[in-house]
């Protein structure tokens, strides 16, 4: 996939420092990789994602999470949001996903 917004990462894991412990890298180097052809793919691959149509709520430990638009057709993700997270779990989850 080709990511765009990956600042957004770097920004969260300078933020984080040890509380996301590899995370951040280890996350990019899943979404460059993927070559996922539907929402229902990405929600196979991260179980404990968030999905809903074409937006992907990830969350990492500590309390952050990420928010991705993925175009699985284009095979481009964008990262709209990396930070904090209330925790709140909206939206469709797992195999659930359209």
């Amino acid at each position: 996939m080709k990511l765009m917004g990956i600042s957004k990462l770097a920004d969260l894991s300078r933020r984080a420092g040890d509380a996301l412990d590899g995370a951040i890298p280890a996350l990019l180097a899943e979404l460059e990789a993927g070559t996922w052809q539907s929402a229902t793919e990405i929600a196979g691959f991260f179980p404990m994602a968030v999905v809903d149509g074409i937006t992907v709520r990830i969350s990492l430990d500590g309390g952050y999470r990420v928010d991705l638009l993925a175009d699985c057709e284009a095979q481009m993700i964008l990262i709209e949001y990396a930070g904090p997270g209330s925790g709140a779990r909206a939206g469709k989850t797992g195999s659930k996903a359209a």
